[in-house]
Order: C-alpha cells, then sequence, then structure tokens
C-alpha cells in the first residue's frame, strides 16, 4: 500500500479576474484520490512590483461551481474542506501538523498535513 502526505496551506492569491487579493487553500502537490478532482494547478503571480520571486506552478482548491471571480477555496471554507477530507478515506496527521507548524520553517501559513492511505 502507497502512503502519500501532503501540505495544506493557506497562501495569498491575486486574482486577477477580480483584481483582490485572496488567501487561497494550496496543497503541495496533486493529490491522488477523490481530492484530485477538485485540485487545479495553477501558476503564481507577484502579489506586488516588489515581489522578486519567480512565477512557479502550485496547487490549488477549487470551488465547485465557481466562477473566475471566486474560483479557489478560501480561508473561510478549511472546516468543510476538512470535514470532505476525513470523509472521503485521507486522515489528518495532527502530531506531524504541530511539530511543522511549531518550527515555522515555511513562509506559508500551514493548515494541516493529510495523508491518503
Amino acid at each position: 500500500m502507497c502512503d502519500l502526505s501532503y501540505v495544506l496551506s493557506i497562501e495569498p492569491y491575486i486574482n486577477t479576474y477580480s483584481k483582490q487579493y485572496q488567501n487561497i487553500i494550496t496543497i503541495d502537490k496533486m493529490p491522488t484520490g477523490p481530492l484530485s478532482q477538485f485540485v487545479r494547478r495553477y501558476n503564481s503571480s507577484k502579489l506586488s512590483q516588489f515581489d522578486d520571486l519567480p512565477n512557479v506552478c502550485k496547487y490549488a482548491f477549487l470551488r465547485t461551481g465557481g466562477n473566475r471571480e471566486n474560483s479557489f477555496l478560501t480561508a473561510d471554507d478549511v472546516p468543510s474542506l476538512l470535514g470532505y477530507i476525513t470523509a472521503n478515506g485521507y486522515t489528518i496527521d495532527t502530531s506531524i501538523t504541530k511539530i511543522v507548524q511549531k518550527a515555522n520553517i515555511t513562509n506559508k501559513k500551514i493548515v494541516c498535513i493529510i495523508r491518503w492511505v
């Protein structure tokens, strides 16, 4: 059996359609299992003229029935996403999540680490 872990985070995103900043839920790689149908790869854009980070491909959760203005899940959707995750064969690894959050090793706000077993 294959044990895969994924990191869910909250990251700032500039919606080029609505021209507004949003805090969206991202995942570190394309997941296997039922979650894969709700994840889309996107190119991150510079958040400001002072941002010198290159554009990179990232993965974010899509809102079902969403439009261009509101296509990704945001921080407000974390509870419903976690409910979906636990109801569909994924587990939340609370002990590793706590270690990573406490270590503060990334510039992203980590929500949790999940596993698909």
